[in-house]
């Protein structure tokens, strides 16, 4: 059991006694979500709590109120040093030393192998599925940082994890592709620079067409079509690997629509009045000469939005819109029991109306729960200065070029350093920067330092060290006390990220540990006694080995999960 569902199943404890006595409904009390968190400063105690201003309501009593009436039954529990209010109803817990040491020692003992509460789930993530024409950008390496951390940690905490990869290999998207290979067959000598308009720039996709025999191209040869979009996801593999990102399915979009799917979408939306042929509202930046024309639409405005949206063009041809149904439809129908999507921020009109869509097919038998985390963008920066760029003209730089000017570990860290829907600046000199304000270098050199540590211990004690060997209640300094309570919240840590789909806040700990363990290693620079080695304690040395064993194998294993090395050197 991990400190913070100890303190949960003493409070639920002391609640229910209080629930009992007002009368209140077990089942409300249980909607109900308090956080308790670790302290960032002494004075507000090693954790807090906002449960009091969270049930206040419930129980119909002032927040401060309830917070004395829950302190009051905690004052005389032996782990508990003091418990203080703090307006407007926070409650900060002050623990004993040896409450922190049980469950350091405990989670040592264990060698960081955390079983979690949970139920068992079948998840899918999608994530990155980047359009197979041409390569990927810094966008994408954002998408498929997130998508692949949060798969990680689904699968650290006991989830069965499908990592996705959707091709786009249907629509207009694949006839420009074609039409822009067949061009570069037909003109062997031109260059990306009198490339016609309406076909895709660029010089890559000229090499592409240097690697494929002359076919009817022209004819829509589908052995031509299907050669052009493997060599491309073949790149586009070799570059997700670089970036230790590594799907296990991959799903065409184009042998989704084959056999019946199609008409079997298309005759449950009709009959289930969710669909129907008609006339598409005129867009609002179209002025003259709207030429209307029967279109199969989906009730969209019956979910909130503004104009029914297409679902099968005049001509017969799909939207991405109906093509998106059924891929999700097939999904729920692989029996997930979680649906994760990873897109950019640019498709976020798009969420509510698939989520609206399945719902409506679905209605109160909603086998699935399905989540969408959007990506805001990366400005690529160098020297503090914006690198200009447009996949529209061909002037952009690619996923590989920058995991070839910088490596994997500072892009992995810096995609998912901050909440997915905020910007990120990524500067390709900053991150190679040997500084404590390059956050991967700082959280590195934390381990290694801590591994360069350990290796000198060597020199004083003949065996490998054991934390068994040690006794923790020697250490006494308030920046010990700081460390230990930081690593007890590792598990804690690596649940809520998992759950939510926030693996920044695993990237972020690891900098906060590593900020902590520097600090605590520089007091010995100021003060003889405060050394991690000290001839005159040898005991005490043990013990803060012990500690900085403790911080190595915590980094490691965050570092591991977030598929960034662990240097033993720096």
């Amino acid at each position: 059991m991990f400190f913070q569902d100890f303190l949960k199943d003493r409070l639920d404890k002391i609640l229910k006694i209080l629930i009992k006595k007002k009368s209140i409904s077990y089942a409300d009390y249980q909607k109900n979500t308090f956080s308790i968190e670790i302290s960032q400063k002494e004075s507000f105690g090693d954790v807090s709590s906002n449960i009091a201003m969270v049930l206040s309501k419930l129980f119909n009593i002032n927040p401060l109120e309830l917070a004395n009436l829950i302190t009051n039954e905690l004052k005389n529990d032996n782990f508990i040093k003091n418990v203080e209010i703090v307006k407007p109803g926070f409650i900060n817990f002050f623990f004993h030393d040896k409450f922190w040491h049980k469950y350091l020692s405990e989670l040592m003992k264990d060698n960081l192998k955390f079983k979690f509460q949970i139920k068992k789930k079948k998840i899918c993530v999608e994530f990155v599925s980047a359009n197979p024409t041409g390569l990927m950008h810094i966008g994408h390496a954002r998408g498929a940082v997130l998508g692949d951390s949060i798969c990680s940690l689904l699968e650290e905490v006991g989830y069965n994890i499908t990592r996705e990869y959707y091709i786009n290999d249907s629509g207009e998207q694949i006839k420009k592709l074609n039409k822009t290979i067949k061009f570069y067959l037909d003109n062997k000598e031109s260059n990306c620079e009198n490339l016609p308009d309406g076909l895709y720039p660029g010089n890559y996709l000229q090499e592409i067409s240097k690697k494929i025999e002359y076919k009817s191209i022209d004819k829509q040869s589908k052995n031509s079509e299907r050669e052009i979009i493997d060599l491309i996801m073949l790149d586009i593999k070799l570059d997700l690997k670089k970036l230790k990102v590594v799907h296990n399915n991959f799903v065409s979009e184009k042998n989704n629509l084959k056999n019946d799917n199609i008409e079997i979408l298309r005759s449950f939306l009709i009959d289930n009045d969710l669909a129907y042929y008609g006339f598409q509202d005129k867009p609002k930046f179209v002025k003259d000469n709207w030429d209307k024309k029967k279109q199969l639409l989906f009730r969209s405005k019956k979910f909130g939005d503004d104009s029914d949206r297409a679902l099968i063009k005049h001509n017969g041809e799909i939207t991405y819109f109906m093509s998106d149904i059924i891929y999700h439809k097939k999904k729920i129908e692989r029996k997930f029991d979680t649906l994760i999507n990873i897109w950019g921020v640019d498709h976020s009109g798009y969420v509510m109306r698939l989520k609206n869509a399945l719902s409506a097919m679905y209605k109160s038998n909603n086998p699935y729960t399905f989540e969408i985390k959007l990506t805001a963008l990366v400005n690529l920066m160098e020297n503090n200065k914006t690198i200009k760029m447009s996949k529209r003209s061909g002037s952009y730089i690619t996923l590989r070029e920058v995991l070839e000017k910088v490596g994997s570990d500072p892009l992995r860290y810096m995609m998912i350093s901050r909440s997915p829907d905020k910007k990120i600046d990524f500067d390709l000199k900053a991150v190679l920067e040997k500084t404590k304000d390059n956050p991967v270098f700082y959280i590195q050199y934390a381990y290694a330092r801590c591994r360069s540590i350990l290796r000198l211990s060597k020199n004083f004690f003949k065996n490998d060290l054991s934390f068994k060997e040690s006794s923790l209640s020697k250490l006494k300094l308030k920046e010990e006390k700081f460390l230990i309570i930081h690593l007890c919240n590792f598990p804690n840590v690596i649940i809520n990220s998992a759950i939510n789909f926030e693996p920044h806040k695993l990237a972020n700990y690891l900098y906060d540990l590593s900020k902590n363990f520097h600090v605590y290693w520089g007091l010995g620079n100021q003060d003889e006694d405060k050394k991690i080695f000290n001839d005159k304690e040898i005991d005490l040395s043990i013990s803060r080995l012990s500690l900085v064993l403790s911080v190595t194998k915590v980094l490691k294993k965050g570092l591991d999960l977030l598929k960034i090395n662990s240097p033993e050197e720096m």
